[in-house]
């Protein structure tokens, strides 16, 4: 049964972005096992090339949040899915000529993270248009799932490719993929609530922007950063496991990343049938993933470490809509840019640090202490941020968070 508020935009859009993730998904797969056997490779580079993606997140995503919140959000997909179509098929040219090396690797993913910086505050803001508010949960949770569903197939089709010698296939059906998003927002009218933004309203201020937003906000924000940028770093760290750990090849490696979309898919579904988030909700979904990232340090074998993953891809997804989606509803109309802007540079724009953080754990004292330790922090964190919640007023009312002021509250 489709939920209150979604129309056919909505599933002409899903369909279209789950061709385009299933492509992508093969592209990341294909990337970071490229950036351990590229010439210059190894731990460091995929930190770099993690930390290049990311960078632009935490310098740009205020600016970002700001182009956004001025146009049209479906114009602005329009351009920026166009845009990273281009930075997949000039690392698939360059891998068959024979001339890719990191020093060219990173810098074109630089180039792809600063257009994702935009792309990824533009969905949200269009989901938004697609769904409103009522819906925006269960939209957003259907979205997850089925976009999972491409995950589930992208990581493992990929590691098969790469298997019998093909990665340059792999980017340049990662490029072709984003054609199918393109025509579909080319044609799809503009919704309802997707007008143009205020041009003219001030810009946040360029530090104390994030201090204005109310506190549960900045909460998400906090949960964010150790959840995103520290705790989730299996792009860099699967692979090493798979190759020092687990003894596995791109195969196992591949199902490494499937296992952690099938959980996320049903993240997903169970999410798509419950109530819009309250403040409590992201605190535990952050918790539960930081023990899951500690247990999954201590799996001996590749099955075992599978079903660990198929845990904290539930947790992920978890955390991951019920964070966005009360961002979104504890914020002000006016707020929901900035707000999006600082939850989304807290999210991915520290990953660089983390990344870097996690391989020199894994390089000093061990590739297992590196699940450990962020694992560890996420949680203590998480527990702090629960219990401090739990003195003071009870602050949800039928499952909706409590606005920061009366004009905040949800419809």
């Amino acid at each position: 049964m489709r939920p209150t508020g979604l129309g056919r935009a909505y599933y002409w859009y899903l369909g279209a972005q789950v061709v385009s993730v299933g492509g992508t998904m093969m592209g990341y797969t294909a990337l970071f096992w490229l950036g351990l056997h590229v010439r210059h490779g190894g731990g460091m580079a995929l930190a770099s090339i993690d930390a290049a993606m990311m960078l632009p997140m935490l310098l740009f995503s205020r600016r970002a949040g700001m182009v956004v919140a001025a146009r049209r959000s479906r114009h602005v997909l329009i351009c920026t899915q166009s845009l990273q179509a281009a930075g997949p098929a000039a690392i698939g040219t360059l891998l068959a000529a024979g001339l890719m090396s990191i020093w060219i690797l990173v810098p074109l993913c630089f180039a792809t993270g600063c257009i994702q910086c935009v792309d990824v505050t533009a969905r949200q803001m269009f989901m938004l248009d697609l769904t409103g508010d009522q819906a925006l949960r269960k939209g957003t949770s259907q979205y997850a799932a089925a976009i999972g569903l491409a995950k589930i197939a992208g990581p493992a089709f990929a590691g098969l490719v790469i298997a019998i010698g093909s990665q340059a296939a792999v980017f340049f059906a990662d490029a072709g993929s984003f054609l199918a998003v393109v025509a579909v927002l080319c044609w799809l009218p503009d919704a309802g609530r997707g007008l143009a933004r205020q041009r003219e309203q001030a810009a946040p201020r360029r530090f104390r922007w994030v201090l204005d937003l109310p506190g549960h906000v900045q909460a998400a924000a906090l949960m964010a950063l150790l959840v995103g940028g520290f705790g989730w770093q299996f792009s860099v760290l699967n692979p090493l496991i798979a190759q020092n750990v687990l003894h596995v090849g791109a195969s196992g490696f591949g199902l490494f990343g499937t296992s952690a979309a099938v959980g996320g898919v049903l993240g997903s579904v169970y999410s798509s049938r419950q109530k819009n988030p309250g403040r409590y909700e992201f605190i535990v979904w952050s918790g539960l993933l930081g023990v899951a990232e500690c247990t999954a340090a201590a799996m001996p074998d590749a099955w075992a470490y599978d079903a660990v993953l198929l845990v904290l891809g539930a947790a992920m997804q978890l955390f991951a809509v019920s964070a966005t989606v009360y961002v979104q509803q504890a914020a002000s109309r006016e707020q929901r840019g900035p707000a999006l802007s600082a939850y989304n540079s807290a999210f991915m724009g520290f990953v660089p640090a983390g990344a870097f953080v996690v391989v020199a754990i894994a390089a000093t004292i061990g590739t297992r202490w590196a699940l450990v330790l962020p694992g560890l922090a996420i949680a203590v964190t998480a527990a702090v941020l629960g219990a401090a919640a739990s003195r003071q007023a009870p602050a949800v009312a039928s499952g909706n968070p409590q606005p920061h002021n009366p004009r905040t509250a949800p419809p």
